[in-house]
């Protein structure tokens, strides 16, 4: 059985393409999940998470070896950024996917989507800093050490934001229809 080429590595020359095909096959479920984290919607997720991929792929000469995950984490930050600010301006309303498992039925269904889309609200209504370092920390169970080196802070930088987000979801989440005074979803 031969195994076929992601589309990003298909896509894109590279100089490296030995180390490009390294890059997508470590991170791109990854940067999938993460997307999907930070409000990319599941239907637009794989496109997206190939666009990351491209970039990376015209970047790679400039990136320093061993940088490759938070090039590609920052490229999928900013490309998040930029999806979500057209979606709010295409649509006039809140787009939360409802789509779901077959698995559960009737009202276990129900509570599922409700949950969902609470949290997808709450996520998005915290400042982009604090709901990365709680999605990283949180969701993708990385350690305080590897966030700081992925998003390039100091590790007490992390521990802060860290607190200060579990705090803030805490108190949205309680009620998550109101956004505390001059804190919203995106810079």
């Amino acid at each position: 059985m031969t195994s076929r080429p992601s589309p990003a590595t298909a896509a894109a020359p590279s100089s490296d393409p030995a180390r490009l095909e390294r890059v997508v096959r470590a991170d791109y479920r990854f940067i999938w999940r993460l997307l999907r984290r930070l409000g990319v919607p599941e239907s637009h997720a794989e496109d997206a998470a190939q666009q990351v991929f491209l970039i990376v792929a015209e970047r790679l000469q400039d990136i320093a070896p061993g940088r490759e995950r938070s090039f590609a984490f920052g490229t999928a930050l900013r490309l998040s950024q930029s999806l979500r600010r057209r979606r709010h301006r295409e649509l006039p309303s809140d787009s939360v996917d409802e789509r779901s498992s077959a698995a559960p039925a009737g009202e276990e269904l129900l509570d599922q989507q409700r949950a969902r889309a609470q949290l997808a609200q709450v996520l998005a209504s915290m400042p982009l800093d604090l709901r990365t370092v709680l999605i990283l920390f949180e969701l993708e169970a990385m350690t305080s050490p590897e966030i700081a080196q992925l998003i390039d802070v100091p590790l007490g930088t992390v521990a802060s934001r860290l607190r200060r987000a579990r705090a803030l979801f805490r108190s949205l989440s309680a009620n998550p229809f109101e956004t505390p005074a001059g804190q919203r979803g995106e810079p």
